[in-house]
């Protein structure tokens, strides 16, 4: 950047001209070469001139030689505009690789170069390729006429032949250097025409009045709109599409009109932002290799390190526990966020058989051992030291870290004591975090089943369909024979029953086991199940992620909606508060459904009493079972949501936050639907323009360092070398319009599609990938179809993970990886959740019970 300006504005910047000219010198260097070759036979050629003058083909000998000499000049023309055009690109070849993208002083010789290339050489290269046609006729015209007059004599036909230049080998390089002198005019023609509907552009809108906000967002609309009514047709309607009209594209065109509309101020062309986004890459490497090593390194998860720092933590945790326990009993700093024993004695009892326990959180049911937290509401009136708070501030504030801030109970020889603490890897030997990772593994499945027969046909490509065909045929005539009812349970299925079976053979469940089912879709109307896991005592609903485009309609619905009404009607505080508009429509729809049909009233009150209530989803269904989970928690208190990869948009801040009560996301390494939300976006697109401003060599540096992949080692010092410091960008004409840029847009801030900061529901569960090669792409179709094998994401044999617990702070930049879109994929999570599952040694065709008593057998006994 800026884009060139060569008569008008182009796609290119000066500093995107090597690699085009370097393509340009080869192709001269080859015209020049055969010129060469085609100058050496024309003057090395046998010429007699009588045979032409015996057939009548030239009336004077003179008439020869003139087409010879005319022939020998515009070859010499030619080769002097090939080399002279060589030596103007190799000049611009230089002078495009000096200075930065935003440090254009240095190239502005490159106009008139490229000014002189285009209008003096143009008619030069016209000019030689007009003549280079006619002496080509010329020559196939005498050649043809000698022919012709000699053809009844074979000697004289031979003779004409061997001096006819149109019948020699040679001549044949004279036709492809005109192909290639016509391949380049075309090309300058094709730039002229541009550059003249650019002029012709520019005068017209000159008398248009330029297009307000307003208008821009309505040409999104209609842009969204048809692109996804052409969609609906490509497919054949498989993915639905029918019922789009009906869809509101409003808040979508918002935010692309706030994403990539820039009004004209930014002079900006696509290869800056290609390198922008390679230099951002290569910060996120940076950033992820420091992340991997730490997680590699720290098995633990004791941050709070400090001596003095846990010390002063634990005094704050004593003196709040003795002013809310009596008679030595020791309770929960809250009565709603633990679980366990309630006494001195009790933790004894605990102590006596472990050397050390590891905290459980409340809501899962079970021997779980006690699990305290802290809250900044429930601290003495004591304060930090400024240099305790110092030390604070360095990973994260008083508010965040109180409130996550857990103590491991230690026995030794004075005694039981806590030990602070803030997890961050789930352990092996903690049965909460083991609890975590089994029922996310067991449930995932479930939640891969609710995307019904489409995903069932992709995940076993050569007998899915074959399978449930064979489904399909039993069960015709078996009913027919018995004379079956249709199940009023299962509502939406298509007309051969695949939808309903699929679930059945992915799970492999009775039909029992399917207390309901409603597979209708449309905009706002989710897909959802309710099945019943007996062997872990759970009643499940299961809801769909994105799958049709009515569903992609529910996901860009992205404008916050007030939850104060639904508050009401629901028993819980919404006041202040919101959701994603789709998915709380989606959240209603099912809400009102369960009621209407009494479902889960039935099924938890009466035949399977005592059974635990879980609401799972993956991507849109993740949302949408967290936002249902709140609305049924008044009359569920103990239900638990399960949310696989939810969009990064779901609650504000404060539900957000009280949604960890009863809710968990699990995210697996670059996923970026979690990251994904207006905000995140924003940041990205700044991102991006800011790296344009940081970067401190030339382009080509950029693009050459990154051809090949390198070590971590390599890929960190790219930073390094390519970009300046976040707190030295230099001042340049570019960074003054980007500051002038953001202050614009803060201005749409408060009137944006999100006004408010949307994040991700519940506690984080990250699946953190540390294996040297990352390759998670799925198989393909074809491959996995000639071996006969469900062939998707990679072996589990190289999978490595770590498990994290993370923040929504930790989710909330959007990362550019090969795999941001297949670590969104449903078989990939569930894939790396029972992968970390074995390593955890977690038994998940088994009951709950068995990972308490395996967890038990793990630990260390006196």
């Amino acid at each position: 950047m800026p884009a060139l300006q060569v008569y008008e504005r182009l796609l290119v910047a000066g500093d995107d001209l090597r690699l085009t000219t370097t393509l340009l010198v080869l192709f001269r260097l080859f015209q020049s070469a055969l010129l060469i070759i085609i100058l050496y036979n024309l003057y090395t050629y046998d010429h007699n001139p009588d045979i032409f003058l015996h057939a009548g083909c030239v009336t004077h000998i003179d008439n020869y030689w003139m087409w010879y000499h005319s022939s020998i000049a515009a070859c010499y023309s030619v080769l002097a505009y090939s080399i002279v055009g060589a030596f103007v690109e190799g000049a611009i070849w230089k002078i495009s690789g000096m200075g930065t993208p935003t440090e254009t002083e240095r190239r502005r010789k490159l106009v008139p170069l490229c000014k002189c290339l285009f209008a003096p050489m143009f008619v030069v290269r016209s000019a030689g390729f007009v003549f280079g046609v006619y002496i080509i006729g010329l020559t196939r015209g005498y050649c043809e006429c000698v022919k012709e007059e000699l053809m009844n004599s074979l000697d004289d036909m031979q003779i004409a032949r061997s001096f006819c230049p149109n019948y020699r080998q040679w001549f044949d390089l004279v036709k492809i250097l005109i192909v290639t002198m016509g391949v380049d005019l075309i090309c300058h023609i094709i730039i002229a025409c541009y550059i003249l509907r650019k002029r012709f552009r520019r005068w017209y809108d000159r008398k248009r009045m330029p297009k307000e906000r307003s208008a821009r967002e309505k040409s999104w609309e209609s842009t969204c709109r048809r692109c996804c009514e052409c969609s609906s047709i490509m497919t054949c309607y498989i993915f639905g599409g029918r019922n789009l009209t009906r869809g509101g594209y409003v808040d979508v065109a918002i935010a692309l009109t706030d994403f990539l509309d820039d009004g004209g101020s930014l002079d900006i062309v696509p290869s800056d932002i290609a390198a922008a986004l390679i230099c951002l890459v290569n910060i996120q490497k940076q950033k992820q290799i420091e992340c991997k090593n730490e997680l590699l390194k720290d098995t633990s998860g004791m941050f709070a390190k400090d001596k003095v720092f846990s010390t002063r933590i634990l005094k704050l945790f004593r003196e709040t526990n003795s002013r809310s326990t009596h008679n030595a009993s020791i309770n929960s700093v809250r009565s709603n966020s633990m679980r366990g024993a309630s006494s001195l004695q009790q933790l004894k009892s605990i102590s006596e058989h472990s050397y050390e326990y590891d905290d459980i959180e409340q809501g899962f049911g079970g021997p779980l051992e006690m699990r305290t937290s802290m809250d900044e509401n429930d601290l003495p009136d004591t304060r930090l030291a400024d240099d305790e708070i110092q030390k604070l501030q360095k990973f994260m504030s008083l508010n965040e870290t109180l409130a996550k801030i857990s103590f491991r109970l230690v026995h030794h020889k004075r005694g039981i004591d806590f030990r602070p603490q803030l997890p961050k890897i789930l352990s092996p030997n903690n049965e909460y975090d083991r609890l975590i990772i089994g029922e996310g593994a067991r449930l995932c499945r479930v939640a891969l089943a609710a995307y019904s027969w489409m995903l069932y046909v992709w995940t076993n490509k050569c007998t899915g369909c074959c399978v449930l065909t064979g489904g399909t045929l039993y069960n015709a005539c078996r009913c027919k024979l018995r004379q079956c009812s249709k199940n009023e349970n299962i509502i939406g299925d298509n007309w051969c029953g695949w939808k309903h079976s699929a679930v059945m053979k992915s799970l492999g469940i009775d039909e029992s086991d399917v207390l309901y089912a409603n597979f209708q879709n449309g905009i706002g109307v989710n897909p959802y199940m309710v099945i019943v896991d007996r062997a872990w005592k759970t009643v499940v609903v299961a809801i769909r992620g994105t799958l049709s485009l009515e569903d992609m309609i529910t996901d860009v619905t992205l404008s916050p909606q007030s939850l104060e009404e639904v508050g009401e009607q629901c028993g819980f505080d919404g006041s202040g508060e919101h959701c994603h508009n789709g998915i709380l429509a989606g959240a209603r729809r099912i809400y009102d459904d369960l009621a209407r049909n009494k479902i889960l009233d039935q099924a938890i009150s009466h035949e399977f009493s005592g059974f635990k209530l879980r609401i799972i989803g993956h991507s849109l269904g993740g949302g949408i079972a967290a936002m249902l989970g709140l609305m049924l928690r008044q009359k569920f208190p103990t239900l638990r949501c399960l949310c696989f990869s939810p969009p990064g948009c779901v609650f504000s801040e404060r539900t957000a936050q009280e949604s960890k009560n009863y809710a968990c996301t699990y995210v697996l390494h670059n996923d970026v639907v979690p990251r994904l939300s207006y905000e995140s976006m924003i940041n990205l697109r700044n991102d991006i323009i800011e790296m344009i401003a940081r970067i401190k060599v030339p382009k080509y540096k950029v693009f050459n360092a990154n051809l090949m992949p390198g070590s971590e080692k390599e890929v960190c010092d790219k930073v390094g070398k390519h970009l300046h410091k976040e707190d030295h960008i230099p001042q340049s004409k570019f960074w003054n319009e980007f500051n002038d840029y953001k202050a614009r847009q803060q201005e749409h801030t408060s009137s944006s599609v999100s006004p408010f900061k949307m994040t991700l529901p519940g506690r984080i569960v990250q699946m953190v990938r540390t294996s040297e090669k990352l390759s998670n792409n799925p198989c393909s179709c074809v491959l996995s179809c000639v071996k006969c094998t469900a062939c998707c994401g990679m072996s589990i044999n190289t999978k490595k993970y770590k498990v994290k617990w993370s923040d929504k702070e930790d989710l909330s930049e959007i990362f550019i990886s090969p795999s941001m879109l297949v670590d969104h994929f449903p078989y990939n999570i569930a894939r790396a959740l029972e992968c970390a599952a074995r390593s955890y040694d977690i038994p998940l065709n088994q009951g709950r019970d068995a990972i308490f008593e395996l967890s038990r057998a793990r630990k260390p006994k006196h």
